[in-house]
């Protein structure tokens, strides 16, 4: 073997111990050209990534390696190119401009190229299987955690969900990250969510949004337990919200064959896509959420069940003792009332007793409402209470509300859903843009209508511009056959009514 042969094998031999020396994927793949160029003196370099190298796009070396992309013609033997693989996993092609900016490549160095090529696909599956290894740990210790963040809180409770949507997006790499859950109350068949768990970066008015058919749209993760990646938020979040989110992924929350809802992670244009690790570990954090979701609730419920117990213990309590001995002592205060010397004793006595009647009355009123209410469910009225509550938080002030007789008739939760919806729209395009003082809601139904109404005294604006927020309230009420109208002017406030039918009255 000749000197120069020795040399370039020396060469080759350090530059397969170069790359091979680092478990960076990023390192590595800036390694693979900058060892490649200077092996063959090439003045220019270019290294076309591929999805299975964990990376995207190019890397350039050199002034002309933007013209490398092209056919080369009749130069097409001055310019080496190599495919980066192991065992069938391509990784890379590697394009080399001429040697020394004008030379042709030689049988031999196509042999070296190769031998490098194929040093630098293992180095690069070595460090991709280091990287995965790291990425399943890391996610596997965040499933730790969640059982802490959600603690003993209610399943419904915002902060611990924040917690565990703010985990998710940081070991996802995400922007953003959102907790859906399904609307309580619905039917089986109903797609309703709402957003229960928001991350950093997410505005504070997307908590508690509802938002409609997402099932529907995305059945499959819904129906088969399947991660579903999409290039953009817009089919989960219609509204508008997110604008600069890219790659978005969703995974369901179940548990013991319960839906508990779905996990979203975005992220921004530039930060790639999601490995396959990322996806089949998002999903085993996802099941973990749902099982810390389902031991909650098995909380709570055993909770709600002790209660019940104690309440009818005490309902028994009252009506077996307490209310006997009142009743007792009514029958001896009337045997005792004829035998009093007076008519005024007489009359205090008739009093008493029928003081102690009143108070039997009461008191069964009373064992009645702890053996009826254990475990009733939420009702229309308090779920619009608990919507108008988180929506004005933000706001100085507390609006003046009235809500209208026979609300907790509704019985459409659908109808419901776009209500509390509309609700939430409304009162956050108070705090974002009305600046007002004073704000007054009003919820009634009637025999065939249901109207929402909204006044502020803030800064109104002219009718006909942009109106995102409010398209999608006008579109709410469209979908259920009903109206929007507005009414406002700069420097006078506005006035917002919805209103929608009642089909059946409920």
């Amino acid at each position: 073997m000749s000197t120069r042969s020795d040399v370039r094998m020396q060469e080759l031999l350090a530059s397969m111990a170069s790359i091979a020396g680092d478990l960076s994927v990023s390192v590595i793949i800036h390694r693979v050209l900058d060892e490649a160029m200077k092996i063959f003196s090439a003045g220019s370099g270019l290294l076309e990534l591929t999805n299975a190298s964990h990376q995207q796009g190019n890397i350039a070396m050199g002034p002309d390696a933007a013209g490398l992309l092209e056919p080369a013609g009749k130069d097409e033997a001055k310019r080496l190119r190599l495919e980066v693989t192991s065992r069938e996993e391509h990784f890379a092609r590697l394009t080399l401009g001429p040697k020394n900016g004008k030379d042709r490549y030689s049988k031999a160095d196509r042999q070296l190229g190769m031998a490098l090529a194929g040093s630098a696909g293992v180095a690069l599956e070595n460090a991709q299987l280091y990287q995965d290894a790291a990425d399943r740990a890391r996610w596997l210790a965040a499933c730790a955690k969640i059982g802490g963040l959600l603690g003993g809180e209610s399943p419904h409770h915002t902060q611990g969900l924040n917690d565990v949507a703010e985990l998710a997006r940081r070991e996802s790499g995400a922007k953003y990250a959102l907790l859906l859950t399904p609307i309580t109350g619905e039917t089986e068949t109903s797609d309703g969510y709402r957003i229960a768990g928001i991350s950093a970066h997410v505005h504070p008015h997307l908590a508690g949004r509802v938002l409609m058919d997402v099932g529907v749209r995305h059945h499959l993760v819904l129906r088969n337990n399947h991660p579903l990646v999409l290039t953009t938020p817009e089919p989960i979040l219609p509204l508008g919200e997110l604008a600069d989110g890219r790659a978005t992924l969703v995974t369901e929350l179940s548990a013991r064959g319960s839906h508990y809802g779905l996990m979203v992670t975005i992220r921004e244009e530039d930060a790639g896509h999601y490995r396959p690790v990322e996806v089949q570990m998002a999903g085993v954090f996802s099941d973990n959420i749902a099982q810390g979701l389902g031991l909650v609730q098995m909380h709570h419920l055993r909770e709600e069940v002790l209660l019940y117990l104690e309440r009818e213990r005490i309902a028994r309590d009252l009506h077996d003792i307490v209310i006997q001995r009142i009743f007792a002592a009514g029958l001896g205060i009337s045997a005792l009332r004829k035998q009093l010397p007076t008519e005024d004793a007489r009359q205090r006595a008739t009093g008493i007793a029928g003081e102690l009647d009143t108070t039997i009355g009461e008191l069964r009123a009373t064992i009645y409402a702890l053996r009826t209410n254990a475990g009733q469910k939420e009702t229309p009225s308090s779920r619009i209470l608990r919507a108008i509550r988180l929506a004005s938080e933000p706001l100085a002030f507390t609006p003046t509300l009235r809500l209208g007789d026979d609300l907790d008739a509704l019985t459409n939760e659908t109808t419901l859903a776009h209500l509390l919806a509309v609700i939430s729209e409304g009162l956050s395009n108070v705090v974002r843009h009305a600046r007002a003082s004073t704000v007054e809601l009003a919820v009634e139904r009637g025999p065939r209508t249901l109207v929402f109404t909204l006044r502020d005294d803030g800064a109104g604006f002219q009718p006909g511009g942009r109106e995102s927020g409010l398209a999608n309230m006008r579109q709410r009420a469209l979908e259920l056959g009903g109206m929007l109208v507005i009414e406002s002017s700069r420097g006078n406030g506005t006035t917002l009514r919805w209103s929608v039918p009642l089909s059946g009255g409920g």
